[in-house]
């Protein structure tokens, strides 16, 4: 049973500071729930240069087609699926693949479209792909997969090893931070990652106040909050965690992002299996020994639970690290992008150490 304390940490982060401007405001935010069907577009426009084969069956709840083209501005950014090891991801490329590969991995509750004014802004230098991490957009989201944030990383990783990714660039926001530090766990990875930006995560210090409420996220009930038609707009727009300056546009998107049929569902097994006290011993006992590539660390200055001063002696925990501020909320890469695309493109820039 879900304990009161922790309710109230939920009402707390999610009730709003703000008033949502009119705009922000649609009739739809009166429906319980606006999770969709599904189906992939039969009229989709699908690039002529199919380097991944399709996966004989897509995710539930995919609507994108195999190969299909988006513009991100005037960047053409490429949907795809591939099959690893019988689990199936979803992940959007943009740029040259010939160029230095940069992985991208999301937190909660999102998808790869968090990391949408990046994937624009830095495909002219790199080969940008970004993914749905496994419960969320368009990737599996079968309830009997291991949602541990360890086995997610491992699935990633042969998720790479499918595509041909063999050395890459490295970023993870919020909970995709969680997972990408797993990532070089996987036997062989912490050779194959360049660098790495880690955004937006506790290191070295516990957790501040106010602490998410990862109980509530891993309850039978909040399935049924996930699937109401104002979360996560609430949260990007009027919360504590709110992104100053968010378009209406951004914000429908990031809400259409999370109700792909079966995320509601699936998407909280993240949070069954962890907790910050565990996350936090599991850095000092072998994740931070893992971390021998330059490592930014890369937060927003004004995140209500992660604080500038936990993060002062965070550099001595790495071979190579830095930390530097965004400033922005929880969010930064949405409410800052340009600081934070400048921020990763001086670091992945810069010459690797010998």
């Amino acid at each position: 049973m879900t304990k009161p304390k922790e309710i109230l940490k939920l009402i707390k982060i999610l009730s709003p500071q703000t008033l949502p401007r009119l705009e922000y405001l649609a009739r739809e935010d009166l429906h319980l729930t606006d999770v969709r069907e599904g189906g992939v577009r039969e009229d989709a426009p699908l690039t002529t240069d199919l380097r991944y084969p399709q996966p004989a069956e897509l995710p539930r709840g995919a609507e994108n087609a195999h190969g299909e083209i988006e513009m991100l501005g005037d960047i053409e950014a490429t949907h795809w699926y591939a099959a690893a090891e019988g689990i199936t991801w979803h992940f959007v490329t943009t740029g040259d693949p010939s160029k230095e590969a940069f992985v991208l991995v999301h937190g909660f509750p999102e998808s790869w479209y968090t990391f949408h004014h990046q994937m624009r802004d830095l495909s002219d230098q790199f080969y940008c792909i970004a993914v749905d991490t496994l419960g969320n957009g368009q990737s599996d989201k079968r309830l009997d997969l291991d949602y541990r944030y360890s086995a997610i990383a491992t699935s990633l990783g042969n998720l790479l090893d499918r595509i041909g990714v063999e050395h890459y660039n490295l970023a993870g926001h919020d909970r995709g931070a969680v997972i990408a530090d797993h990532l070089l766990n996987v036997e062989g990875m912490e050779q194959r990652v360049l660098r790495y930006v880690r955004m937006q995560q506790s290191a070295n210090e516990p957790h501040g106040d106010p602490q998410p409420p990862h109980k509530v996220f891993a309850s039978p009930w909040f399935v049924t909050l996930m699937k109401w038609t104002g979360f996560p707009r609430v949260a990007y727009a009027a919360s504590a965690y709110r992104v100053e300056g968010i378009t209406p546009e951004v914000l429908t998107r990031l809400g259409y992002e999370c109700k792909y049929r079966g995320i509601a569902e699936a998407s909280p097994k993240q949070f069954v299996h962890t907790s910050l006290e565990q996350e936090l011993a599991d850095r000092h006992n072998f994740l931070f020994a893992k971390m021998t590539m330059p490592v930014l660390f890369l937060q927003g200055r004004f995140d209500p639970g992660q604080h500038p001063e936990e993060y002062e002696n965070t550099p001595d925990f790495v071979t190579n690290g830095r930390v530097e501020f965004i400033d922005g909320n929880h969010f930064f890469q949405l409410g800052a992008p340009e600081a934070t695309t400048l921020a990763m493109r001086n670091f992945l820039s810069a010459p690797l150490p010998q």
